[in-house]
């Protein structure tokens, strides 16, 4: 907690706004006064500077052994002089620097910084824009805003009373990102000014909460979607700002300092269908299972948050979850999961249709269509994966697929599952597998002739011969799926090529005349589409 003291009274005139926990920039860099007064021995005002940024400060707010502020970091603090900092300025007066009506220039409207970005991109001396100058006059007709962006403005606070209501009484969506605000009593006297306001991006400001953020409740009564990333917040410090908000139905809290989660109070984020937590490092699936009872939430963000398996406690592994009632879409891209066995906790969601999950452990030594059928297997209403449609026909391959490869097992555990020893047996095979009894009932079971049937059609006859020592040749029937390396140890047998390892190369029988050698010992040999009555050379 940033300690507020002041001393003195500033003798410049500019100086008669400035307060202990109003924010400044400089530079680039953005702070919080924290002591306003004068540093002995020196002469005049100083403002005591806690900066966000630890590496523009120089130490802990004291100063020749005296402590004059506290600061968040050893080294975030630093005294500077009135005039070398920026102190901001109104909401309107951001508004007519950016949207206001410039004449005689053609490019009023772009971001000028972009557009030399972009020059110096593709190296164009010249660029001619059309179009803009109307633009900008369409947009300096304040009234008729409706969505504005006022992003690193300085903007620290509404103005005079009343005038944005004046000005611009029609905004709906608002991002005051990176801006001076220092509070949300000062966000909320703006907000009031606006009351069609919808959407609020506040992400990058550092707003101190009031102790009693309901009463600011009326400000905020159109608001449906609040936009809060690297605001350095706890979940606690959420759910106090969302008594402010009846009646948000999309939150965004992104890359805060949330680690641990609490279930909200009876009538907080009552209403909310749409829920941003990428980047919190929670770690801990349970601390997510905490906002299991949001009656609305239907979508949920849970990307690089650091959570290394999905678990739904007190259901069956046939049955359903109670918890997260409405979600259809879930991000759990870049995390830490490393067991298929989360998938099967995800097939528990009632209405899961969209799933993201790029990046995790559990599918990294997996193709990306291998990794997609998978998840398509488990997971039983999936709709959507990573962006792409979940077709009927890709559904029946993925799933038929998934029956095919466990057959054996299943085959073997069946058949003896009414004895009791094997009982166990089966019961931790449908386990591993929960889906598996229901898409025999969905397909049919594979049957024995059909694995029997797998295995020798598996089966392809080559000739291995030695072409530089005597035309040895044998017949071997191999399945496809054995590895090159398995064949060298063969063929090292065969040709007793001692402890020489040989070179392997295939002739197909369509191509007599080509040798295509079989450089990579740990692929299959359906690899290299070899078939029935090809040949492999050896040569050592």
């Amino acid at each position: 907690m940033v300690s507020l003291n002041t001393s003195n009274t500033m003798t410049h005139d500019d100086a008669l706004r400035v307060k202990p926990g109003h924010r400044v920039e400089s530079c680039g860099y953005y702070g919080t006064i924290c002591y306003i007064g004068e540093v002995p021995p020196t002469k005049g005002i100083w403002l005591g500077v806690d900066w966000d940024d630890p590496t523009r400060g120089k130490h802990n707010g004291t100063h020749e052994a005296k402590k004059y502020f506290t600061t968040r970091h050893s080294t975030s603090g630093s005294f500077v002089r009135l005039e070398k900092v920026n102190l901001g300025r109104s909401f309107r007066a951001a508004i007519r620097n950016r949207y206001g009506e410039v004449k005689n220039d053609d490019t009023a409207g772009i971001d000028k910084e972009n557009l030399a970005h972009l020059q110096r991109g593709i190296k164009a001396r010249f660029i001619e824009v059309v179009g803009f100058d109307k633009v900008n006059k369409q947009q300096s007709q304040f009234e008729e805003l409706r969505v504005i962006c006022l992003r690193g403005q300085n903007v620290n606070g509404p103005g005079e009373e009343g005038e944005l209501l004046q000005v611009c009484p029609n905004i709906q969506e608002l991002d005051l990102s990176q801006n001076l605000l220092h509070s949300w009593q000062c966000l909320a006297r703006i907000a009031n000014q606006l009351r069609h306001l919808r959407v609020l991006n506040v992400s990058e400001n550092q707003l101190q909460i009031p102790p009693q953020p309901v009463e600011y409740q009326g400000s905020f009564q159109s608001l449906e979607h609040v936009i809060m990333g690297r605001m350095e917040y706890v979940w606690s410090q959420i759910l106090d700002c969302a008594t402010m908000w009846p009646f948000v139905e999309k939150l965004q809290v992104p890359f805060n300092n949330i680690t641990t989660l609490d279930a909200p109070p009876e009538g907080i984020l009552h209403h909310l269908k749409s829920l941003d937590l990428e980047g919190n490092l929670i770690n801990d699936w349970r601390e997510i299972n905490k906002l299991g009872q949001l009656p609305c939430l239907e979508y949920l963000n849970a990307s690089d948050v650091g959570v290394k398996e999905v678990y739904f406690p007190v259901c069956e592994t046939e049955q359903k979850t109670r918890l997260f009632p409405a979600l259809k879409q879930l991000n759990l891209s870049r995390n830490n999961i490393d067991s298929l066995e989360s998938m099967n906790e995800l097939n528990k969601l009632l209405l899961l249709e969209e799933l993201r999950f790029h990046q995790n452990p559990v599918l990294q030594d997996k193709s990306a269509e291998t990794s997609r059928q998978l998840i398509i297997a488990r997971i039983g209403n999936l709709k959507n994966l990573n962006g792409a449609p979940v077709t009927t026909d890709e559904r029946k391959g993925a799933e038929i697929d998934y029956l095919k490869k466990h057959s054996e097992v299943w085959l073997r555990e069946a058949k003896l599952s009414d004895v009791t020893i094997h009982k166990p047996i089966l019961d931790k095979f449908i386990q591993t597998h929960p889906r598996y009894p229901l898409l025999v009932d969905k397909y049919g079971a594979p049957g024995e002739e059909y694995t029997a049937r797998k295995f020798s059609t598996n089966l392809i006859t080559v000739e291995i011969f030695s072409p530089d020592h005597g035309g040895r040749s044998y017949t071997k029937k191999l399945p496809q799926s054995m590895q090159v390396q398995t064949l060298i140890g063969m063929s090292q047998r065969l040709f007793d090529t001692t402890t020489v390892i040989p070179k392997l190369a295939y002739i197909s029988s369509k191509y007599p005349d080509i040798e295509f050698p079989l450089d990579n010992n740990l692929k299959e040999l359906s690899f290299f589409s070899i078939e029935d009555g090809d040949s492999i050379t050896v040569r050592w």
